[in-house]
């Protein structure tokens, strides 16, 4: 389950929401991954013109995404999937929770792993 984390202000929310728009027409890892993407290169403002010019990238119908965008429909499902995360204690992103444990940071492989096996070893067990 993926749940938002908007910690970075207005941009960090918006872009939130657009990738539930996004969602809407069955390209929100597109779309997530194309935003991580342009700030990890072009660090571009998130604005609703830049927003819709990544959904355009992806082949998705902008007018539609735009109007869902404008429309704020999932802001409050942003802002509360945001708090709940917090509410957990994390702090930063990416952070995992792997059957109740929680994982902060990126972390290898390995790490989830080892994890796993030890969550599934120990439900077995009981």
């Amino acid at each position: 389950m993926y749940k938002h984390f908007a910690i970075l202000g207005p941009e960090s929310s918006r872009s939130a929401e657009a990738s539930e728009c996004a969602t809407e027409q069955g390209k929100f890892w597109e779309f997530h991954d194309l935003v991580f993407k342009d700030q990890t290169t072009t660090h571009s403002t998130l604005d609703q013109e830049k927003l819709t010019s990544l959904a355009n990238d992806i082949g998705l119908d902008t007018t539609a995404f735009s109007e869902c965008l404008s429309s704020g429909k999932y802001s409050l499902q942003i802002s509360r999937e945001s708090q709940a995360v917090q509410a957990l204690g994390v702090r930063g992103t990416p952070g995992f929770l792997v059957n109740g444990l929680f994982v902060s940071g990126a972390q290898p492989f390995e790490v989830f792993q080892q994890i796993i096996e030890e969550q599934l070893a120990a439900t077995a067990a009981n």
